[in-house]
């Protein structure tokens, strides 16, 4: 499977990032604009939340609708893919609009929250030029116009380690699909991550330090009538060359704005109703 990475900064590196994403749904970027610096730092100061009691202040409440999605997931309160019945073994802390942020993490936080989010709308403004023009005919509005910051969601995960007392079918993320537009992705502390190719077959998707991983979501995939494709995904569990250590990942879930028209069937916010009720709910 050919997951292209690409210089950031290289001259055509808008056109390949749209055929990396368009042939699957992935691409890996170096000499990117995050410093490897800020990434220590994020990592860092999570690390010591995720070890600290006083994280349960922050459990979310609600419904976990489209409005009500921030503050912290323990372990009992994880996702559970779907089509799935296990739930997987993460917990996490969702960043969303002015949700109140553990003070220790804040400042790093909300700067890194702002600068991926420049970073997704400069590859939103590639895919809208190297996008063919039969596919943003299909198009409500441009890429960049879709996008909502404040709808947008920063994902600080923590995968403790296993301990053995793990049901044999569960697993850290089990196969399963994004829901937003574009995620971001720096290279974890660890691999894991792993995409599906057409045939069936999984393959490690590059984790070299430095380097961000983007792919397309399901809202992406829609808007474009599948010419993005949403790529299965998973996050397998320690073995092999896979160290059984705590292992953090801080995606950024580029989301379009909520009113905004994805395609006859959905807006943005209709499509994130209909998946959040699938996955928590089951419905």
């Amino acid at each position: 499977m050919n997951v292209r990475s690409l210089d950031f900064r290289g001259a055509d590196a808008g056109k390949q990032f749209a055929l990396s994403l368009h042939e699957t749904g992935f691409a890996v970027l170096r000499n990117h604009p995050v410093s490897a610096a800020m990434l220590d730092r994020m990592r860092e100061e999570w690390r010591a939340f995720f070890s600290d009691d006083g994280r349960y202040k922050f459990v979310v409440s609600g419904e976990h609708d489209a409005g009500d999605r921030a503050g912290y997931f323990p372990l009992d309160l994880a996702e559970t893919a779907i089509g799935h019945t296990a739930k997987d073994l993460k917990e996490f802390y969702h960043v969303i609009a002015d949700f109140p942020i553990p003070p220790a993490c804040s400042a790093t936080t909300l700067e890194y929250r702002r600068l991926t989010f420049d970073l997704g709308s400069s590859l939103c403004e590639w895919l809208q030029q190297h996008t063919p023009a039969a596919t943003t005919a299909l198009l409500s509005e441009p890429f960049p116009s879709m996008l909502d910051f404040d709808a947008s969601v920063l994902r600080i995960l923590h995968y403790p380690p296993m301990d053995g007392s793990e049901a044999p079918e569960t697993m850290r993320a089990a196969p399963h699909e994004d829901i937003n537009l574009l995620t971001i992705l720096p290279a974890a502390n660890q691999p894991g991550l792993e995409v599906k190719d057409n045939a069936g077959n999984w393959h490690a998707v590059p984790c070299d330090p430095g380097t961000i991983v983007v792919n397309s979501g399901d809202m992406l995939q829609e808007a474009t009538g599948g010419y993005y494709p949403s790529t299965t995904h998973r996050v397998v569990n320690p073995g092999g060359d896979i160290e059984n250590v705590s292992r953090i990942s801080i995606p950024f879930f580029l989301t379009a704005r909520l009113a905004a028209v994805l395609s006859e069937r959905y807006t943005a916010g209709e499509y994130l109703d209909e998946r959040l009720r699938m996955i928590y709910r089951g419905q």
